[in-house]
C-alpha cells in the first residue's frame, strides 16, 4: 500500500537534527565545499601539509562532521580513523560535537551498534552527552529496533534532566513507536508540555501501521484541534488509517485539510485513491486516478492491486493495458495483480501472454512471481502447466507447494493434493488447513477429523481457519460428543472466533441435532451477516420447528439485514418440514414482490416439497408445469418423493417417466418408484423398474446408520451381519421387537420391498440400519443416556415407528438424522409429529 509505505522517518530526522553552528560558530573552511570523500581526502592532506597545529582539533572536528554527513561506509571508516588518531595524541583533547558528529553519521547509515558504542566510549570517558546526542544515538536505535537500549537511553535522558527537550522526545516516541511499544511512546508523549506536528505525525503513523486504525483517526483530529497543522505525512497516514477503517465518511472529513496542502504530492494522491478503493468508493477512486497527469508506476501497481482485491478483474486489465500504452514497463508488483486477475477471471490466454513476459524479463526468478503463475494456471483448469513451472523452479518455499496442492484441491483432484502433501519437506498452518478443508470438501469427513488430530500431535497451533473445517466435519458426521469437545478446545487456546467460526458453531451443533447449543452460539454473536441468520433458521428447520425459525426470519428483516436466495431456501425449508403452507407460500411470492429476489429453481423445489408433503400433489404439479424454467431432477424428486407418502401411483409413473426424459439418470429415482410399487404391491412392476436399473448399471445406495460412542464413530448397513458385536445387536433387536410388541406394535411390512414371505419381511425389517445403530446404542450406553444415530437415507414409517417405542420403553431420549430433518424421540413422542 503506496500510503502506508510512506515513512515520516525523514521528515523526523530533519525535523529532530539541532544545528550546531550555533555552538561551533568556527568557520568550516573549504571543507564545507567538498562534495565526495575524493575531495574531502585531497582537502585533508593540503591541511596536513601546511601544518596548521593551532586549527588541529577545529580541522579534525570538520572533517569528521563532513564524512558524517556523507554518511557512507567509506567516509564512515574514514571518520573514524580520523578520530582514533586524534584521540591517540594524549595532547588533544576530544570534542563533544566530535563524538556526536560521528553517532549522527553512524546513525544516519543504520549502523545502530557502532553508534550505541560510540555513545557508551563517551560515557565511560566521562564526556557527559547533551541533548545534540540523544536525538542521534535513539535514532540510530529505531533504526536497529534495539528497544532495550533505548529504555536505557531514555532513562538516562531522565537522569540528566533533558526529559522536557522537545527533540528528545520526539525520537524517543518514534523509537518506541517503530519497536512496536506503541503505550511506551504515548506515555511519552501524554507528558509533553509542547508538542509539534512531528510528535503528532509520530503518533498517528505508528498507531495507523500497527493496526490501531481507531486512535490514529482519532489522533489526527485531536491535533487539529489543538491547531497544529497537519502536513502530508500526517495526512497520508490518516488516509491510509480511514482505508483500514474502510470508514468513507471519515475519509471525507480528513480529505477536507488536503486542501491546505493541494494534490500534487504523488504519495498523498496514491492514499487518497486507495482509501476511496477500500471504502468501495470506486467511481471515485477512478476519477481522481483519471485526473492524475503524472500517473506512475506505483500509482499503476496501487489502482491494479485494488482492483484485483474487489473482484473486478476485467477492470485491473484494462488498467495493465493503459499502462502498457502510457509506456510504462511493468515490475514484478505489476505482474502479481495481472496474474492474479487473469487467474480469477479464467483468462487462460491473457495469463499465458503475462506468463511469457515474466519469462522475457527474467521476473521468473522471484518465487512470489511464479507462485502467481502456478495460481493462474491452477484457476484456468491447467494443472499440468502449473505442475511445469513448480517443477522449474530452482528454490521452492512451503509456499510454493502450498499453491500446487491448492490447485489440486480447486481442480477436483484431492488425491494428488494429499500425494504432494506427503511429500512436502517442510509444512505449515496454511498446508495443513487446505487439506483438512479439502476433505470436508470431498465429504470425506472422517479423514478431516484425523488428520486434525495428526495435526496436533504434530504440535502445530489450530486457528479459526482450522476449527471451522473441523466444526463442519464433526456437523456433517453429527458426532455431538466431538462437536462438544471441538467447542471447548477452542475455548481452552482462546483462538479468535470470528463470524464465519461462529456461524459454523451453530451448523455445527444443528447438525448435530442440539438446537440449543446452536441457539446458545447464536445468541453471542455481534453484528450477525445473513449468513450467521441463515445458519440459525437453518437449525429450526432441521428440528422441524417451522414457527420459530420464521420468528428467526421476521426478526432478521426488522433488524435491517436483507435477506438472500439462500435465506429463502432455509426458511422455505423450515416451512415444509413444519406443514406450514399458507406462511410458506407466503414468503416464496414475497421474495420478488418485497425483496426484488427472482426465486430460483431451488426455491420452486422447497414449495413443490411443500406442497407434497401436505397432500396437495394436482396443485405441486401444476407449480412445476407453470416454472419459468425447466424442472431438474431435484424438483420432480420432491414431487415423486411425495407420491410415495401419498401412495399416489399414478402419478408417481407420470413422474418418474418425465424423469427419465432427463439427459441424467438416477439411481434414486429408480429405487423410489420401485419402493412405491412395492408398497402398493405391484410386484411385476417392481421387478420392471429393476430391470431397467440393471440395465443402465444404476446401483442402489445401500441404507447406512453411524452412532458416536466415547468419541468413536461405529456404522451400520442394512443387512450387513459384519460387525463384531452382532451377536449382541441381534440379542437386542430380537429384545426390543419382544417389548414393543406388548406395547401394541406390528410390523408394517409394505416397508420390505422384495416380494418374499412375511417372516423374511419381518428379519429384513429388523436388519435396517437405523434399529441396528439403536440397538447398539442401547447395549453400550449406560441407562437414561441419549442415543444418537445419523442415517443416510431417509427413515421408513417402521423404523420410527420402533424408535417411537423405544424411546418409551428404554426411557431413553433418540435423536435420528436422515437426510431430511431431525427426529427427537422422547416417551413415544417423536418431534416431527409423523410428519417428514
Amino acid at each position: 500500500m503506496a500510503a502506508t509505505s510512506f515513512s515520516p522517518l525523514l521528515t523526523l530526522t530533519t525535523q529532530s537534527q539541532p544545528k550546531h553552528n550555533t555552538k561551533h560558530p568556527s568557520r568550516t573552511g573549504s571543507f564545507r565545499q567538498s562534495k565526495n570523500m575524493k575531495e574531502v581526502k585531497q582537502l585533508h592532506a593540503q591541511v596536513t601539509k601546511k601544518g596548521l597545529s593551532n586549527r588541529r582539533t577545529s580541522g579534525i572536528t570538520k572533517l569528521i562532521s563532513l564524512c558524517a554527513e556523507i554518511a557512507t561506509p567509506e567516509s564512515l571508516e574514514y571518520a573514524k580513523k580520523a578520530y582514533e588518531l586524534f584521540e591517540g595524541d594524549a595532547s588533544n583533547i576530544v570534542s563533544l560535537h566530535m563524538l556526536n558528529s560521528l553517532i549522527r553519521g553512524y546513525s544516519a547509515a543504520g549502523f545502530c551498534d557502532e553508534a550505541i558504542l560510540l555513545y557508551a566510549q563517551m560515557v565511560e570517558r566521562g564526556v557527559n552527552p547533551d541533548h545534540y546526542t540523544f536525538p542521534f544515538v535513539l535514532s540510530g536505535c529505531t533504526k536497529g529496533a534495539a528497544f532495550l537500549e533505548g529504555i536505557q537511553l531514555h532513562g538516562s535522558v531522565v537522569k540528566l534532566g533533558l526529559e522536557g527537550d522537545l527533540f528528545i522526545q520526539n525520537s524517543l516516541i518514534h523509537l518506541y513507536a517503530e519497536c512496536g511499544e506503541i503505550d511506551f511512546g504515548k506515555k511519552v508523549f501524554d507528558k509533553m508540555s509542547e508538542r509539534n506536528v512531528v510528535s503528532w505525525t509520530s503518533l498517528i503513523c505508528s498507531c495507523t501501521r500497527r493496526d490501531r486504525p481507531e486512535e490514529a483517526v482519532s489522533l489526527f483530529f485531536e491535533m487539529v484541534e489543538a491547531g497544529i497543522k497537519p502536513n502530508s505525512v500526517t495526512l497520508v497516514c490518516a488516509i491510509s488509517a480511514c482505508a483500514k477503517l474502510r470508514d468513507l465518511d471519515l475519509g471525507k472529513r480528513i480529505c477536507a485539510y488536503i486542501g491546505q496542502q493541494g494534490l500534487n504530492n504523488t504519495v498523498l494522491v496514491n492514499a487518497l485513491i486507495h482509501m476511496y478503493m477500500k471504502c468501495g468508493a470506486m467511481d471515485r477512486a477512478k476519477s481522481l486516478f483519471d485526473e492524475c497527469i503524472d500517473k506512475n508506476l506505483v500509482l499503476y501497481n496501487m489502482i491494479l492491486s485494488n482492483y484485483v482485491h474487489q473482484g473486478m478483474e476485467r477492470e485491473a486489465l484494462a488498467i495493465l493495458v493503459e499502462m502498457l500504452q502510457q509506456g510504462l514497463q511493468p515490475d514484478r508488483v505489476t505482474m502479481l495483480s495481472a496474474l492474479s486477475a487473469s487467474g480469477q477471471s479464467g483468462d487462460f490466454a491473457f495469463g499465458r501472454q503475462c506468463h511469457c513476459y515474466v519469462m522475457r524479463n527474467g521476473l521468473e526468478g522471484w518465487e512470489s512471481v511464479s507462485n502467481a503463475i502456478i495460481d493462474m494456471y491452477a484457476n484456468c483448469g491447467k494443472q499440468d502447466l502449473a505442475c511445469r513451472v513448480f517443477d522449474r523452479m530452482s528454490t521452492k518455499s512451503v509456499v510454493s507447494w502450498n499453491s500446487l496442492i491448492v490447485g489440486f484441491v480447486r481442480n477436483g483432484d484431492v488425491d494428488s493434493a494429499w500425494g504432494l502433501f506427503n511429500q512436502m519437506p517442510e509444512t505449515d498452518l496454511v498446508t495443513w488447513n487446505t487439506m483438512m478443508d479439502a476433505f470436508v470438501q470431498e465429504s470425506l469427513f472422517e479423514d478431516a477429523i484425523e488428520l486434525f488430530r495428526v495435526m496436533q500431535s504434530e504440535g502445530i497451533k489450530a486457528d479459526k481457519v482450522t476449527m471451522v473445517s473441523v466444526a463442519s466435519a464433526c456437523g456433517y458426521l453429527g458426532a455431538l460428543d466431538l462437536a462438544k469437545w471441538t467447542y471447548s478446545y477452542i475455548e481452552k487456546l482462546g483462538i479468535h472466533r470470528d463470524l464465519k467460526l461462529d456461524t459454523a458453531l451453530v451448523d455445527m451443533f444443528a447438525r448435530c441435532g442440539d438446537t440449543k447449543s446452536a441457539m446458545l452460539v447464536f445468541n453471542k454473536i455481534q453484528n450477525r451477516d445473513v449468513s450467521a441468520w441463515t445458519s440459525a433458521i437453518g437449525a429450526m428447520a432441521m428440528e422441524g420447528n417451522g414457527i420459530r425459525a420464521l420468528k428467526i426470519f421476521n426478526e432478521m428483516t426488522n433488524q435491517g439485514v436483507k435477506p438472500d436466495a439462500v435465506v429463502f431456501v432455509a426458511v422455505l425449508t423450515a416451512c415444509s418440514h413444519g406443514g406450514l403452507v399458507d406462511q410458506g407460500m407466503q414468503i416464496f411470492h414475497s421474495m420478488k414482490e418485497s425483496y426484488g429476489i427472482t426465486p430460483q429453481i431451488i426455491h420452486y423445489g422447497c414449495i413443490v416439497d411443500l406442497l407434497g408433503r401436505a397432500g396437495l400433489l394436482s396443485d405441486a404439479l401444476d407449480l412445476i408445469n407453470g416454472m419459468p424454467m425447466e424442472p431438474n431432477k431435484v424438483v420432480w424428486g420432491a414431487l415423486l418423493a411425495a407420491c410415495r407418502t401419498q401412495k399416489d401411483t399414478q402419478m408417481a409413473t407420470y413422474v418418474a417417466d418425465r424423469m427419465n426424459e432427463s439427459a441424467q439418470e438416477r439411481s434414486g429415482t429408480h429405487v423410489l418408484l420401485s419402493n412405491i410399487y412395492a408398497s402398493a404391491g405391484k410386484w411385476t412392476d417392481v421387478a420392471r423398474v429393476r430391470l431397467q436399473m440393471k440395465e443402465k448399471g444404476l446401483l442402489k445406495v445401500p441404507g447406512s446408520s453411524s452412532i458416536e460412542i466415547d468419541g468413536v464413530i461405529h456404522e451400520f448397513t442394512s443387512s450387513d451381519e459384519s460387525q463384531p458385536e452382532m451377536t449382541h445387536i441381534s440379542l437386542m433387536v430380537r429384545e426390543m421387537s419382544s417389548r414393543i410388541g406388548d406395547s401394541g406394535y406390528v410390523p408394517d411390512l409394505t416397508n420390505v420391498l422384495l416380494d418374499v414371505d412375511d417372516e423374511e419381511k419381518e428379519f429384513l425389517l429388523s436388519r435396517h440400519s437405523e434399529k441396528l445403530a439403536t440397538a447398539f446404542g442401547l447395549i453400550s450406553t449406560s441407562p437414561g443416556t441419549p442415543i444418537r444415530v445419523v442415517k443416510n437415507l431417509r427413515m421408513c414409517s417402521d423404523c420410527h415407528s420402533v424408535v417411537k417405542l423405544v424411546s418409551k420403553t428404554y426411557g431413553r431420549e433418540i435423536v435420528v438424522r436422515d437426510n431430511n430433518r431431525f427426529h427427537f424421540f422422547r416417551q413415544g413422542f417423536c418431534s416431527c409429529n409423523d410428519f417428514w
